[in-house]
């Protein structure tokens, strides 16, 4: 078998033409959609972004008229004197954001990941052939709790970034250069900053989880040169990232557990664009969605193909997960093929085998 043949797409097989029960797969769908975007309390920044173009802007056209003075989803009281010193930051009301982002997201985290769980999980149990990625192989107990644990854990860190960071962006913090009407730079320019943000946000996941969470310059000389490893580089694999690869056949509550430093940093990593390059506030939500949305598709262990021609199936990383380090990323599979870090069915790959190429069948694992 080919690595091509290995990941097409499925024609009347699993997924979206899964038998009878297609509705059921694409009501999962809709529901990992909301799971995905409360990933990391993201779901208020889309809340925020599209109110603020409400009471402010149309999606074309300028300034609606009106009073538009007060921060958007700000609370109508007057502002204490806690407000008052907050607002010199641009974080006047930011509990009321970060209260937002709890409820929201944790609602969705329960009630979502929870009907997951149940539908597959618990009551199409006794029949993963027909649905499971790895039909012969299922968390323990005790790794099924751990996940939903840490992924709360996670949670409630992110929620704490995203009600920052939409607190600051309501309230026109300066260096946001997020913006609200496409005739402000043009079509062509929505479209194609639309193409860049995703390209960058999949660099970001393809890049960023395989050379981890601190500068490259602090890391000894062969690093330095070799930057293949990082996130799956030993010490930071072991220390790090190992905490999400404990969950060897993922869950849709995998996706969002794993080290909370690691969950911090790729959460501010993807949002740095906000303040670099001018994007519509459609483009910025847009594609957080899409990733997040994917992100959990891609751990939930449901067999499943996606519409998208260039979206790579759901095995592709939960054979990641498999195999380790090997298919390091999310939305599309170029930057893998580029490095060839896509899995070879005719090379060995184990936890102990770091690199991404793993080794030739026959040969010791590498220490």
């Amino acid at each position: 078998m080919t690595t091509d043949s290995l990941y097409a797409k499925k024609i009347g097989g699993s997924g979206w033409a899964f038998s009878s029960k297609t509705f059921i797969f694409v009501f999962s769908s809709i529901m990992v959609a909301m799971f995905g975007a409360a990933a990391r309390g993201e779901v208020i920044v889309f809340i925020v972004m599209l109110w603020k173009n409400w009471e402010e802007f149309r999606f074309i056209g300028g300034e609606v008229a009106g009073n538009t003075s007060r921060p958007v989803t700000q609370p109508t009281t007057e502002m204490t004197s806690l407000d008052k010193y907050l607002s010199q930051y641009h974080l006047q009301f930011v509990y009321f954001h970060i209260a937002v982002a709890f409820a929201v997201s944790y609602s969705i985290f329960i009630v979502v990941g929870g009907f997951l769980q149940w539908y597959f999980y618990i009551k199409r149990r006794d029949q993963p052939e027909t649905w499971k990625c790895q039909p012969k192989r299922f968390l323990t107990a005790k790794n099924e709790r751990h996940e939903i644990l840490l992924g709360a854990f996670c949670l409630f860190w992110g929620s704490i970034v995203s009600g920052l960071l939409v607190t600051y962006i309501s309230n026109g913090g300066k260096g946001c250069k997020v913006y609200y009407d496409v005739t402000d730079y043009g079509w062509v320019y929505f479209v194609t900053t639309t193409i860049f943000n995703f390209m960058y946000q999949d660099a970001i996941s393809y890049y960023y989880h395989r050379y981890c969470i601190t500068i490259i310059t602090s890391q000894p000389p062969l690093l330095r040169h070799n930057p293949h490893r990082m996130l799956h580089y030993p010490f930071f694999y072991r220390n790090f990232h190992k905490w999400h690869h404990r969950y060897h056949s993922p869950t849709a509550f995998s996706a969002v557990a794993m080290h909370p430093v690691e969950s911090i940093v790729f959460q501010l990593l993807l949002n740095a664009q906000v303040f670099i390059v001018p994007m519509h506030y459609v483009t910025v939500a847009g594609c957080q969605l899409y990733l997040y949305y994917f992100g959990l598709i891609d751990h939930s262990g449901i067999d499943m193909d996606s519409i998208w021609p260039w979206q790579p199936p759901v095995r592709f990383h939960d054979d990641h997960h498999k195999y380790f380090h090997v298919n390091f990323g999310f939305n599309t599979m170029l930057f893998d093929r580029y490095h060839d870090t896509i899995r070879h069915v005719d090379r060995k790959y184990a936890e102990n085998i770091f690199g991404g190429k793993g080794a030739p069948s026959g040969e010791k694992k590498l220490k």
